[in-house]
């Protein structure tokens, strides 16, 4: 009877072991975060600049009260920063319940104004603007209208982002340099839906829309657009954009070496663009692991990270 068992007792204690191993890695990981360097190749011989590109803060608290996580950004040295969205938590299930954190992406926000005007006196200085676009978190607000204590909590953070001179992009274009542009795409229904809503997802975003969108796109300068699903980076590169910034995936939450990421926050399996770099006919897709946390609070081979982008 003991040998009948034994390989059944052995795949458990395997997967047992498995787990705690898995659960190790993942308190180490959530703890800390990484710097990752790029450098992309501007197609359009517009000036070169740097940029720091970090999204799915999701109201995160790291040690010294993100001290130390602000000043790593700073210490950089960027020329734009960038915030990919999904800063705060916005957690919805059928009107069941409603729950929302900003407090820490507050507090991120201006301890970041406060750090930028210690470090205007200093010659190497060369922050010129920052950048916000909206995650799926941020639009769930247009479905609350009817909740004024929920929009009052949220109303603060963009306060906050506004008194801090950090610009919020929505469905827009901007000027970087004479060479470069910033866009930000702000689409929600339809296109977080997860694989049991198939009839309300949308596969692809429409030129139409996007011609509606940004009907005034110069193809010779170099366009840059943040938007923060992932799944969509082809339909931006096709319609004329150069460099695609995206998150959401949070980089599967358990990357595996070869295979990658296996399921999407909409469990869509093996999503194409999961972290990382990847280069697409000349053109790029950058998606950050994200800084923060996934409501399944799990990381494995995937750190949280300030992505850093040397624009050549």
């Amino acid at each position: 009877m003991l040998l009948f068992f034994s390989p059944i007792i052995i795949i458990f204690l395997t997967l047992i072991s498995l787990f705690i191993i898995i659960l190790i890695i993942s308190c180490f990981e959530l703890k800390t975060y990484k710097i990752n360097e790029f450098y992309v190749k501007n197609n359009k011989n517009s000036e070169k600049f740097k940029i720091v590109y970090i999204s799915d803060f999701h109201n995160k608290l790291y040690k010294n009260d993100n001290d130390d996580l602000v000043c790593d950004i700073l210490n950089t040295n960027p020329d734009y920063i960038f915030l990919g969205g999904d800063f705060i938590i916005y957690s919805i299930f059928e009107g069941i319940f409603d729950k929302i954190e900003i407090d820490n992406a507050i507090k991120f926000i201006y301890k970041l104004k406060q750090k930028i005007d210690k470090k205007r006196s200093d010659h190497n200085y060369n922050l010129k603007r920052i950048f916000f676009s909206y995650g799926n978190h941020e639009l769930r607000f247009n479905k609350v209208k009817n909740k004024p204590e929920l929009l009052e909590k949220y109303n603060k953070f963009i306060e906050a982002m506004k008194e801090c001179d950090i610009e919020i992009l929505d469905n827009e274009t901007l000027s970087l340099n004479d060479g470069a542009t910033i866009s930000s795409l702000s689409l929600y229904d339809g296109y977080y839906a997860n694989i049991f809503l198939k009839k309300k997802y949308f596969k692809h975003i429409s030129k139409d829309l996007l011609q509606q969108i940004f009907n005034n796109l110069d193809d010779k300068k170099y366009n840059i657009v943040m938007f923060h699903k992932p799944d969509y980076a082809d339909d931006l590169l096709n319609f004329g954009f150069d460099f695609v910034l995206s998150g959401h995936n949070h980089g599967g939450l358990i990357n595996f070496p070869i295979i990658g990421a296996i399921f999407s926050p909409e469990f869509r399996p093996f999503p194409k663009y999961n972290k990382g770099l990847y280069e697409v006919s000349g053109k790029n897709v950058l998606v950050s692991s994200g800084i923060g946390e996934h409501f399944l609070k799990i990381r494995v081979n995937n750190m949280p990270e300030i992505c850093v982008v040397n624009i050549e």
